[in-house]
């Protein structure tokens, strides 16, 4: 039957599915490409022909075999130790990938040539073109390089004491809240309801501290209000009972009378100090809790605290933890370092030991790069402070230890733990940062420059909440790993030809890992509730008692540390955590996937609460605005290494993380995927606020 016999109904079923797929097709066009609806339209056309069915299969099945060879090829390289440059491992992939395609196609009776041709065309096609089309959909060529601009780290300190005047201290203590930042100090005094400034914008510590001894002695500048840095947060604090501003044992300080007046009285002096939207706090000479509630409502933003409470041994480190953390924090901290997690990593992993960030940045390991473009990047000098990172099209460039280095440090301090060659254990130092923990121990014998716990720590963000009538602190741990071994599928995903960053490969420079302690501060005595560990692209959530049931084992007793802390089972490689140890494994939360083994035969010496090096095992995220956002390192927006690429879609890494104060469960640490319950069963079961 011809064309020209067909019926008209025949005719008009035709033409109307073709005016669709017509509309249909511009609908693609319109929303997406051109090239969309085209592509759409002809393989309809091309489906038709039965022939192409046929061709069709047969070329799909050349891909998965000549794919299932370079996986195989990479897996045998991996095992070798070979690893090529990027151009040779592209080259050397085309080449296996062309040969074990045209094996395949052999039998399709094509032709020497079209065989050739068209194994020849797949190679191209999937080890070139896929890598190129999934850059170029993602954006991730030529673009527009946003201008730099420096991360949250300029601190205005404004003091304002009664008036009365202090002899000037004679040192200046140790103040570890106030390193890092960029900070600027102003000091007056309160005259009526006004305030008479006698410093603008210093940049000593002690000139700020002797000037507010001085108190209403010192000229008036004349001035109505120091002018805040542009980009700065700025804090203003009101020494309301004439304490001193340096004090060695501001926890012994007397309790000072209330005035009548009081608190209106100093909300306009705050309201009068020329600087508005600048958050307040009263620094209370006080422990009573009848005088604290009588000021709770004194600013906002800002508040009202107690000298006694906050443990601060100078004016300027009080200014700087209120500005830049929670009024509570050094209560938060002492919790962070009752509850901290005791980490075990597996006894196979190359890299079991957590990095100090202060560390990097002293020993000139860091260096900003901007990126311009698909194939120029510039990059600094070893940059010293935090401060001096920039975001807009910028990544870190890390020198970091080796593997080899941090294994050996890691085996040589379990020794000596094992041992027991550990310093003793000592309490916190009164006035300490919220940052700090226990001093430094005194060093191994006979290796002075490398004492136990140097260059190592790991760090917390508290974050307070209110659910269903009770106080829970979410105390939020991280701590950075120089890599990420992850060796899924042998390695073989990230070998030769295979690798599209991100996607197809998870080895990549530098690792932020953690997991999250939730206390119940309700009552006087606070108590842990549940711990939330972090797994890959899930969080998943443990009730307490199940976890000490599941720890009250002979077989886990040498692992338990404490009993207010949890065991954080570090998994090779992936360094995923999991709260008990195991051989063969399974993802939690994706139980048809492979994990790396968590047995905890390597423990980080950090856990020993005297083994403390150069820097405090425990130390608190940097943040900013009364810790509600992220500061200095933790603002950084960039990643935290390089993705090594040739000619930026080629590449031989995953793509390396960003600071734990850009990552999700930062920003949502209440947030979790699933709960196991009783029967060690997981059930998913998103949760957030």
């Amino acid at each position: 039957m011809t064309f020209l016999s067909k019926s008209p109904r025949w005719w008009l079923s035709r033409g109307l599915i073709a005016a669709l797929v017509a509309i249909g097709a511009y609908g693609l066009w319109d929303a997406l490409e051109w090239w969309v609806g085209v592509a759409v339209v002809a393989f309809a056309a091309l489906a038709a022909w039965p022939r192409f069915v046929v061709i069709s299969l047969r070329l799909a099945g050349a891909i998965v075999a000549a794919t299932l060879a370079l996986l195989g090829f990479d897996v045998v390289a991996g095992k070798l130790g070979l690893r090529p440059s990027i151009p040779v491992g592209l080259v050397a992939a085309v080449a296996v990938f062309g040969l074990a395609a045209y094996g395949y196609l052999h039998g399709a009776g094509w032709g020497r040539w079209v065989t050739r041709l068209a194994a020849a065309g797949l190679a191209v096609v999937v080890i070139v073109a896929a890598p190129l089309l999934y850059g170029l959909l993602q954006g991730s060529g030529d673009k527009d390089v946003p201008n730099p601009e420096r991360v949250a780290s300029k601190l205005d300190l404004l003091i304002v004491t009664d008036g009365r005047p202090h002899p000037p201290p004679d040192h200046v203590p140790p103040e570890p809240s106030l390193s890092g930042f960029d900070l600027s100090y102003s000091v007056g005094f309160a005259s009526g309801d006004r305030v008479r400034w006698t410093l603008a914008n210093g940049t000593s510590s002690g000139e700020a501290l002797r000037d507010a001894s001085q108190g209403d002695r010192l000229p008036d500048l004349g001035v109505d209000a120091p002018v805040l840095r542009q980009g700065a947060d700025s804090v203003l604090l009101l020494l309301v009972d004439g304490t001193a501003p340096v004090s060695d044992a501001p926890e012994d300080l007397p309790d000072a009378p209330a005035r009548p007046g009081e608190v209106a009285h100093w909300q306009d002096v705050a309201s009068n100090a020329g600087v508005p939207l600048t958050p307040a706090f009263a620094l209370l000479q006080t422990t009573r809790p009848s005088r604290l509630r009588r000021w709770r409502q004194f600013a906002t933003p800002g508040g009202a605290v107690s000298a006694q409470a906050l443990g601060s041994l100078t004016a300027t480190d009080a200014a700087v933890r209120l500005a830049v953390a929670s009024p509570t924090s050094q209560a938060d901290f002492a919790l962070a370092l009752e509850h901290r997690p005791v980490l075990l990593f597996d006894e196979e992993e190359s890299v079991p030991r957590p990095l100090s960030i202060a560390a990097l940045f002293e020993e000139e390991r860091v260096r900003l790069c901007t990126d311009r473009g698909v194939t120029k990047t510039d990059c600094s000098d070893p940059i010293l402070y935090a401060r001096e990172l920039e975001n807009g099209g910028t990544h870190l460039r890390l020198r970091l230890p080796s593997s080899r280095e941090l294994r050996e440090t890691a085996l040589r301090e379990k020794a000596l733990a094992a041992a027991k060659a550990m310093p003793a254990v000592s309490e916190a130092a009164p006035g300490a940062s919220p940052a700090a923990t226990p001093p430094p121990g005194t060093g191994l014998p006979g290796l002075s420059a490398n004492p136990v716990g140097a260059r190592s720590a790991i760090y917390v963000h508290p974050v307070s909440t209110e659910r269903d009538g009770r106080l829970l602190l979410y105390l939020d741990y991280w701590w950075y790993l120089p890599d990420n071994p992850s060796g899924v599928g042998g390695g073989a995903f990230c070998g030769a030809g295979l690798v599209i960053a991100g996607v197809t490969c998870q080895n990549h420079q530098s690792d932020w890992e953690g997991l999250t302690v939730i206390v119940d501060r309700t009552g006087p005595r606070p108590f842990v509730t549940a711990v939330q560990y972090a797994q890959h692209d899930s969080v998943v959530r443990y009730g307490w008692n199940l976890l000490r049931q599941r720890w009250d084992n002979p077989k886990l007793s040498p692992f338990v540390e404490a009993p207010g802390r949890p065991l954080a089972f570090v998994a090779k490689g992936t360094h995923a955590t999991y709260p008990i140890p195991c051989g063969r494994c399974h993802q939690v939360a994706k139980p048809s996937i492979g994990e790396g083994p968590h047995r905890g035969g390597l423990p980080w010496i950090g856990n020993e609460t005297g083994a403390c090096g150069e820097d405090a095992c425990l130390q608190a995220l940097p943040t900013r605005e009364a810790g509600r956002q992220p500061a200095l390192w933790n603002a950084f927006t960039g990643a935290w290494g390089d993705v090594h690429c040739f000619l930026s879609y080629y590449c031989d890494s995953g793509l390396p993380p960003n600071a734990p104060g850009q990552q999700e469960r930062y920003r949502h640490p209440t947030r979790y995927d699933g709960i196991v319950d009783r029967g060690w069963t997981f059930h998913r079961q998103a949760f957030g606020e």
